[in-house]
């Protein structure tokens, strides 16, 4: 992370890897070890990121690389924010914009993507997780306003009814990253 004349910029390492969304789509939903263990890597790079008050705001399965020897990798800032900046100046999110993928955006990034925090990362991991486990997003039916209106008020399906196999516990911890409320 640096400045550069006044241009900010954001550096990566190059990946070898393939997308979670593409790793579905080929081979199907992923045997629940594997997802587990995608979503525990991803859970530990968005605690780095929020340590540094940084909001990803975009994730979803195709900003997650799974390299050769299975490691996840997440990419993709182009959406983050920095917390601290809250609503003054340096913000650069356009007022009425909503920004993220509408298949993973959390109620409240819809609303308004500059009370997008933490929690709203958990509940676009939490769709991911679900996409991962079931092959399928939790709403696929409709327009995007649908859609959003769906992360709004609409229950989450039981990932359950998509795979049976899915612990009890998984699905509660599921279930709870997918709060509709961040409080949640």
């Amino acid at each position: 992370v640096g400045e550069d004349h006044g241009v900010r910029y954001i550096v990566f390492e190059f990946i070898e890897g393939t997308n979670v969304r593409d790793l579905v789509y080929t081979h199907g939903p992923m045997p629940i070890g594997e997802a587990i263990s995608y979503t525990m890597q991803i859970a530990g790079a968005l605690t780095h990121a929020w340590e540094r008050e940084v909001v990803h705001r975009d994730i979803k399965p195709s900003n997650i690389l799974i390299t050769p020897d299975g490691q996840a990798k997440l990419v993709d800032m182009g959406l983050a924010r920095l917390e601290y900046l809250g609503q003054g100046d340096h913000d650069e999110t356009a007022t009425g914009v909503t920004l993220g993928t509408f298949d993973y955006i959390s109620p409240e990034q819809a609303r308004n993507p500059r009370d997008a925090d933490i929690r709203s990362d958990i509940y676009s991991l939490g769709c991911t997780l679900f996409f991962m486990l079931s092959g399928r997003p939790p709403f696929i039916e409709g327009t995007v306003v649908q859609k959003l209106l769906a992360h709004q008020s609409d229950a989450i399906p039981d990932v359950r009814d998509f795979r049976p196999d899915v612990p009890d516990e998984l699905a509660s911890v599921l279930a709870r990253m997918l709060a509709k409320r961040p409080e949640d």
